[in-house]
C-alpha cells in the first residue's frame, strides 16, 4: 500500500512521455526503472500490497536501489515536478482498484507497440516491476505464498518475467495464454490482499 489522492488526475501521454525520459535520461543511475511498463507493475504491487510503504522509500528504490547516486535531481523543483507526476501515477492505479477493480488494466494494454517483440518486453518488464514492489515488502508479501492455490496467483508473473526457465520452453500460443491470464492474476491478487485486511480488522 501506499498513500494517494483520489482527487488527482491521471498523467497526459505528454506527462507520461516526460516521466519517461527523465528515467532514462543520464540524472539517473543503471538501475533505475527506466520504462513506464516497469514502474507501472511496481506501483500496482505498491498499490494493492500488504504494506504501507513510505514515499520516499519507494521512490528511492524506483530511481537509485543500490543507493549510488548522492543527488539525482538537479534542483529542488524538479524534484518536486518528478515526484508529483509519480505520486498522480499511483494514484490513478489506487483509484481503479477502488473503483473497479474488475477492469484492471496493466499499462501495457493501453499502449501500441510496433512488433510483437517490443510488446513481449513490454509485459517483461511490467511483471519484472511488479515483482520488484513484492521485494521491497518480500515479508509481508509471504502469506500469499503460504497456500499453493494463492501462490499459483503469482506464476504468470514469474514466467512472463522469466525469473523462471518456462517462458524460453512454452509455445508461442503457451506465452499468449499466460499473458491472458496476467490481469486476473493481479485483480485475484489484489482481492486476496482485501479479504486479508477485512480478517484482520474483524
Amino acid at each position: 500500500m501506499i498513500q494517494y489522492d483520489s482527487s488527482l488526475l491521471p498523467l497526459s501521454q505528454d506527462e507520461l512521455n516526460g516521466l519517461e525520459s527523465f528515467l532514462v535520461s543520464g540524472k539517473t543511475p543503471e538501475e533505475c526503472m527506466s520504462s513506464l511498463e516497469m514502474i507501472d507493475g511496481y506501483m500496482t504491487a505498491l498499490v494493492i500490497g500488504p504494506e504501507l510503504v513510505p514515499q520516499f522509500r519507494w521512490i528511492q528504490y524506483m530511481l537509485d536501489p543500490e543507493n549510488t547516486k548522492e543527488q539525482i535531481f538537479d534542483t529542488p523543483e524538479e524534484e518536486a515536478e518528478i515526484t508529483a507526476l509519480l505520486l498522480r501515477h499511483a494514484s490513478a492505479i489506487a483509484d481503479q482498484f477502488e473503483e473497479n477493480p474488475e477492469e484492471f488494466l496493466p499499462l501495457y494494454e493501453m499502449f501500441g507497440y510496433g512488433e510483437p517483440e517490443e510488446r513481449e518486453i513490454a509485459i517483461e518488464e511490467w511483471a519484472l516491476g511488479f515483482i520488484l514492489g513484492m521485494e521491497l515488502s518480500h515479508e509481508a508479501w509471504q502469506p500469499l505464498f503460504a497456500e499453493e492455490n494463492t501462490a499459483m496467483l503469482a506464476g504468470p508473473l514469474f514466467i512472463l518475467g522469466r525469473i523462471s526457465d518456462d517462458y524460453e520452453t512454452m509455445s508461442q500460443q503457451e506465452r499468449d495464454d499466460i499473458t491472458a491470464m496476467l490481469d486476473e492474476s493481479i485483480i485475484g491478487i489484489h482481492a486476496f490482499w482485501q479479504q486479508a485486511a477485512e480478517e484482520e480488522g474483524e
